[in-house]
């Protein structure tokens, strides 16, 4: 009887090992602005590896999302503000107080946070109505102490003042514009076969394209690599004030409005953009795009 419950106390005690190993696999709790990119350069592994081990089909991420991390990676415990993941793109409105801010009103400055939210009003509860990249040059209307009021796009708007700095300062983005170089002929010439292109999401082809299928596309056809998706593609390029877009650049929207980048364009000037916008690929006006989705920001990837 004894040998019995000594065979049957050994089979439990492997019956639970691995339950045990499961429960002790670290886990990451997803945040606003998190991407799956950011979240394996903050614990030191792959995009693939995250999506094989949490048997992801697709890279969208909804906040409050658990991922297990792959073995071997270990998730320390951070304050909110302290995250690793937040140094890279925080959905940031207030730094430390002691930020120097060297920015006067009816001056220019620049966005010194990595992506920084702008407000309706004044206030942390303030509905978030868009998004600016490090680099970005706003207009300032007036500052204060804690807030100030900027121009957005056709609209007034309010960012924490801690993350204005002054708009000579030169800043770096976390990709590198190439030296590739182009006319906006040659780039119109690109597109104009595209039109009436079906939108297909997840497609790269002529057959058919989502947003940041069709930007890459076009962009391959004028020697420029892009990042897949919209996020990744935000990630990249130079920052730049939507006052400042040239053609060829990218714009970037919250078309999802789930407080992260989802949809993608690219400028042509004179106020109008080229989208795979849902149903097709079209001409569309930036000012009707504000009116629809929080405005993110302008990235250049081409040789000015």
């Amino acid at each position: 009887m004894k040998q019995t419950t000594r065979i049957l106390t050994i089979l439990s005690f492997f019956t639970l090992m691995p339950l045990t190993a499961y429960a002790s696999s670290p886990v990451y709790v997803v945040e606003a602005g998190d991407t799956l990119m950011k979240i394996a350069r903050a614990h030191q592994t792959t995009v693939q590896e995250l999506m094989s081990v949490n048997q992801l089909s697709t890279d969208r991420l909804s906040v409050g999302q658990q991922l297990s991390l792959p073995a071997g990676v270990t998730a320390p415990v951070y304050a909110a503000a302290d995250h690793p993941a937040a140094a890279l793109e925080p959905p940031a409105d207030i730094l430390s107080s002691d930020q120097p801010t060297a920015v006067q009103s009816g001056q220019r400055a620049r966005i010194t946070g990595d992506v920084v939210n702008v407000r309706k009003a004044a206030s942390m509860d303030a509905e978030i109505i868009g998004k600016l990249p490090m680099g970005t040059l706003v207009e300032i209307r007036e500052q204060g102490a804690e807030w100030s009021r900027i121009s957005f796009g056709q609209e007034e708007a309010f960012v924490s003042t801690s993350f204005l700095g002054d708009a000579s300062a030169s800043t770096e983005s976390s990709g590198s514009p190439s030296n590739v170089s182009f006319s906006n002929k040659k780039l119109q010439r690109i597109i104009e076969p595209l039109l009436k292109t079906p939108y297909i999401l997840g497609g790269t082809t002529t057959s058919g394209f989502d947003c940041s299928g069709f930007t890459s596309y076009v962009f391959q056809e004028l020697g420029i690599k892009l990042p897949r998706t919209s996020e990744e593609q935000f990630l990249g390029g130079r920052a730049v004030s939507l006052e400042e877009a040239m053609p060829g650049d990218l714009i970037f929207y919250d078309a999802l409005r789930k407080g992260r980048v989802s949809h993608v364009a690219i400028y042509l000037g004179e106020g109008m953009i080229v989208h795979a916008n849902g149903d097709d690929v079209r001409y569309e006006k930036v000012a009707n795009m504000h009116k629809l989705y929080p405005f993110y920001g302008v990235k250049r990837y081409f040789a000015e």
